[in-house]
């Protein structure tokens, strides 16, 4: 799949991923100690300093949401960063100030605070950074990417904030990194943690261009054949699991067969996917809560355990399987 990139667009506002600053990795003035430290939570990689008119102080803050790493890294000077193959990630990148000169793989980019650069797992990624850079990077891992897609893409190399498409996934990005309540029930539920992985891919996969390889549709018979079978498995395994994070790749692993055929199994069976499967069966456990709640039981409580990180999402789905708001349901057992 491939999106167009749009030829105009609004100008990107300012992005400052204020809670990054309290998880600041390091701070220093030490190439070589500059290096090792990034390697340890990036990759190993080469630094040459472009100048070194007074030499700099770099720093780095980093913080890990799941198969989601997101940082900055300012090096205080000129730098140029040359990264051999980029391990099993994507590595997204664009600049908070400054601008950078990029090549990945075989393409140039120029990146500043409105364009961006996507590496994808296995290229090359060499950039020369302005002596004011502050980098803001993410890595989506690739197994991450895979399990919640179910199959390989490879993102556009190009990553326009400029565009439309691209606003949802950067106010998503955005209110995380400058949220204190969100960050902290992001923090501490598992499933918020791993829902929020997962909307911020699909705002990503809306936003940006990428392809996959072409789809095979299985043939009719095949998936008649694969849909009882498998479709009760990955029923009987989210039952058992529905209060542990789950991505689609867990889930067909389960049943024994690649995420398409799943997929595909639960159109036909069930007229949705395995995940709106999932989000069903977890509101069914919100509605059994509210329904026998225990002293101090709340609505937000109750939507936080069950994975919905946004309060008005949870009434919103609620009410469409439910026919009634969360809190009316918690006010009638009282």
């Amino acid at each position: 799949m491939r999106t167009a990139i749009a030829p105009s667009a609004p100008r990107a506002s300012a992005f400052e991923p204020a809670l990054l600053r309290a998880n600041r990795l390091f701070e220093s003035q030490d190439l070589d100690d500059t290096r090792e430290r990034i390697s340890r939570v990036m990759q190993p990689h080469h630094l040459r300093p472009l100048g070194r008119p007074e030499g700099g102080r770099s720093h780095m803050d980093f913080l890990r949401l799941g198969g989601i790493g997101v940082g900055t890294i300012d090096f205080g000077e000129a730098m140029r960063v040359d990264v051999e193959h980029v391990e099993d990630y994507h590595l997204l990148m664009f600049c908070l100030r400054g601008n950078a000169q990029a090549r990945v793989g075989d393409r140039a980019l120029d990146v500043d605070v409105q364009r961006g650069m996507v590496c994808a797992p296995g290229a090359r990624f060499v950039a020369d950074l302005s002596a004011d850079c502050e980098q803001f990077v993410l890595r989506l891992d690739r197994a991450m990417v895979e399990a919640h897609v179910g199959r390989p893409i490879r993102f556009d190399e190009v990553l326009d904030l400029r565009r439309p498409a691209m606003q949802a996934w950067l106010d998503q990005l955005r209110l995380l990194l400058t949220s204190e309540a969100l960050m902290d029930a992001v923090r501490r539920h598992p499933l918020i943690a791993l829902e929020m992985e997962r909307l911020l891919l699909r705002l990503l996969l809306d936003g940006q261009a990428w392809d996959d390889a072409p789809l095979r549709a299985p043939s009719p018979r095949a998936a008649h054949g694969a849909s009882p079978g498998c479709v009760r498995r990955a029923e009987v395994f989210m039952q058992a699991h529905a209060d542990e994070p789950l991505r689609l790749g867990d889930i067909a692993q389960a049943a024994g067969v690649p995420v398409r055929t799943l997929l595909e199994a639960f159109r036909r069976a069930r007229d949705c996917s395995p995940m709106q499967y999932l989000r069903d069966m977890r509101l069914d456990v919100a509605q059994r809560r509210l329904r026998e709640p225990q002293a101090g039981t709340t609505v937000s409580a109750v939507a936080m355990d069950c994975g919905f990180a946004h309060l008005g999402r949870f009434s919103q789905c609620y009410r469409a399987r439910f026919g009634e708001s969360p809190s009316d349901t918690l006010r009638r057992a009282g």
